[in-house]
């Protein structure tokens, strides 16, 4: 079955096709620092043994939160957790991936919003504070190595600061960055690359869902400026700076991914509200993508992964324990 074929996606290998994209848990105390919660969520969905985990978007520096409950990977004290979180998925054979994130104007709680443009209360980077926010994503990505992440996901989407720089809704300066509205995006990559030393992927949003911003057709240089840095990946989601709602159904951004696959040699994932394992095999059999992301299914049944493998005998006590072989194989009951 392809979903649960093996896999090389840069230099890891992979178990099979199916991963867990980042998911802000809001669980924080407003310092940045995970505890229990953090590690009994991650702990749980690894045991469903999906192919990756992405871990949730982690602020890169204080003015850099989406909330005060969010994760941060800037001061020792939140560092030191995190290696809690990495040593319990790998303890289940699953790899683990942290989104490095920066909030930008998005934020909810920084003191000074910053973007690429002036408005109202948000101040415009200038040249030098944005060569400052690539250093911060640089440190993060060296401290992401010596805790153990198996690899890095630049969060470029869901209308945070890259994004931000990228989409024409938000970037109309005069300068290096608005000419090139790619640039922040390469010379993060191109950062995080250079200290992280391992696989690098890149979540972009693919339709922004307004007359005036991003749409599928503008992403053939943002594709190609992510394959000019060396990324590994890219991740495909949409949506972050639409004023209006967005009309979502099953597998609704699949379509995005598909078109981004004919854009890149690179591997592609695709999410977004996918529920069925039908979904899945249609999704992998057509190369719309080449990894499903599941999300809030796993929220609900951590455990789908592991029911639908035993459903065709692929399941065995040996790779999962006792425990939970017991508790799942349904076979002969």
């Amino acid at each position: 079955m392809k979903p649960f074929e093996t896999s090389l996606l840069g230099r890891m290998e992979l178990n099979n096709r199916i991963g867990i994209p980042a998911m802000c848990t809001y669980m924080a105390k407003g310092d940045g620092i995970a505890n229990l919660h953090h590690i009994a969520h991650y702990e749980t969905l690894a045991k469903g043994r999906p192919a990756f985990i992405v871990q949730e978007a982690t602020a890169i520096a204080a003015e850099g939160y989406i909330s005060d409950a969010c994760l941060g990977i800037f001061t020792p004290r939140q560092r030191e957790p995190l290696k809690d979180i990495v040593e319990v998925v790998h303890d289940y054979g699953v790899k683990l991936g942290i989104q490095l994130n920066h909030a930008g104007m998005k934020s909810k709680c920084a003191a000074h919003k910053v973007s690429a443009m002036d408005n109202e209360d948000v101040h415009a980077l200038t040249a030098e504070e944005i060569h400052r926010i690539v250093v911060n994503f640089e440190f993060a990505g060296k401290w992401a190595k010596e805790l153990g992440y198996d690899f890095v996901e630049i969060h470029a989407a869901h209308g945070y600061l890259i994004n931000q720089f990228l989409s024409p809704l938000t970037n109309q300066r005069t300068d290096l960055y608005g000419e090139d509205r790619t640039l922040l995006l390469k010379e993060i990559i191109t950062g995080v690359r250079s200290t992280f030393e391992k696989d690098v992927i890149v979540r972009i949003s693919a339709e922004e869902y307004e007359e005036d911003g991003l749409h599928i057709a503008d992403m053939k240089d943002i594709v190609e400026a992510i394959e000019s840095c060396g990324a590994a990946a890219i991740s495909v989601s949409s949506g972050g700076l639409n004023k209006h709602p967005i009309q979502t159904y099953p597998m609704y951004q699949i379509p995005y991914a598909r078109a981004i696959k004919q854009m890149t040699s690179l591997p592609v994932m695709g999410v977004g509200l996918i529920t069925k394992e039908e979904e899945i095999e249609t999704i992998l059999a057509q190369e719309d993508c080449d990894y499903v992301l599941l999300g809030r299914k796993l929220l609900r049944d951590p455990y789908f992964l592991l029911s639908w493998q035993d459903a065709f005998g692929l399941l065995t006590e040996e790779n999962i324990g006792e425990c939970l072989y017991r508790g799942i194989h349904k076979h002969g009951e």
